[in-house]
């Protein structure tokens, strides 16, 4: 009997000094990383690399749901509930701001859980540096933001205003997403940022964007009964622009859609080997604000005509899609 209680005896001091082993932050991160100092996450993985990237894309996925909420309820200030490419907008300059203060994340030492056969690992960042990495990024973004609504005031060419006002509201999209992801590092900072917070939510420029408009005098020439140049227009109406075709009209610039069939005859079979080129211009011509060029294979057909009408549907179709992307990146972002 004495043997038996003797390996019992044993056999409890043995999986007490295993159970000791075990860091108590796996069961409980505040106990090493307490919330009134850091932001900590636990993550797990086969390797210390995973789990780290774990425990990381917990923080991040964190700042990400917290910021969103926020930002959404200041954006839907801003425009009346309205919700054009809001979810995505957002989504970017949450993801801009959190990549920036993700350099702060630091890890603490991995520990080896043979149990459960995988690697734990907090990341954490501290909140007072937290903050001050924070704190130096919505100063620049706050200078870009003030910079490009002071470029919005002083010009009077309608395409450029409107550039500008973009700017200034992707960038003060991004100074939200920075100061509210600050506040969940010091929550004692909303009060000092308030008012700046409230200036920007009810700048009339920046809510009214969505329904600023600019008139475009359309000249077309080359094309097939108006088949790339509608596609042009329905991608630059996506940007605020609306077509005039009238030159008596008042209108704030040109949109030129010149078609090139560079045809080739052999045989009675007409050849094209189309290009296309797109040019936003100022009102008198002589500033070219954004140029878009390209050019595409052989058609072949009975008739000119029959040569674009085979081909210029599709090629519409790619025009559309690449000026959506290409306008933003290429003039309104640059």
């Amino acid at each position: 009997m004495k043997k038996y209680l003797l390996v019992f005896v044993i056999l409890i001091q043995f999986f007490s000094l295993f159970a000791a082993s075990v860091p108590k932050w796996i069961s409980d991160v505040d106990s090493e990383f307490p919330k009134e100092k850091y932001i900590a996450r636990l993550g797990s993985g086969t390797t210390v690399e995973n789990a780290r990237s774990d425990a990381v894309g917990q923080i991040a996925g964190f700042f990400k749901s917290e910021v969103v909420v926020n930002t959404n309820a200041s954006s839907n200030m801003q425009n009346d509930g309205a919700k054009t490419k809001k979810n995505q907008e957002i989504d970017q300059h949450v993801r801009v701001v959190s990549d920036m203060t993700l350099t702060a994340v630091e890890y603490n030492t991995p520990y080896y859980y043979k149990k459960k056969k995988s690697y734990y690992v907090v990341a954490y960042i501290e909140r007072e540096q937290g903050w001050q990495v924070i704190e130096s990024q919505a100063m620049q973004l706050r200078s870009k933001y003030e910079s490009f609504l002071e470029l919005a005031k002083k010009t009077d060419e309608p395409t450029m205003k409107y550039k500008y006002l973009t700017k200034a509201k992707s960038a003060s999209e991004d100074l939200l997403s920075a100061l509210y992801m600050g506040f969940l590092f010091d929550s004692t900072k909303k009060k000092e940022y308030r008012n700046f917070i409230a200036e920007i939510s009810q700048n009339y420029d920046l809510e009214t964007l969505d329904s600023y408009r600019i008139l475009v005098l359309v000249e077309s020439t080359g094309d097939y009964e108006n088949t790339i140049t509608a596609k042009v227009l329905e991608a630059f109406k996506q940007q605020n622009f609306s077509a005039v075709y009238d030159g008596k009209k008042d209108y704030d610039a040109l949109l030129k859609v010149e078609v090139s069939n560079n045809e080739k005859i052999s045989d009675e079979i007409h050849t094209i080997y189309p290009e296309v080129s797109v040019s936003l211009l100022s009102k008198d011509g002589r500033k070219v604000f954004y140029s878009y060029q390209n050019s595409w294979g052989k058609t072949a057909s009975f008739s000119l005509a029959q040569a674009q009408k085979k081909s210029f549907p599709k090629i519409s179709e790619e025009i559309k899609s690449a000026l959506e992307s290409d306008f933003e990146e290429k003039f309104l972002m640059k």
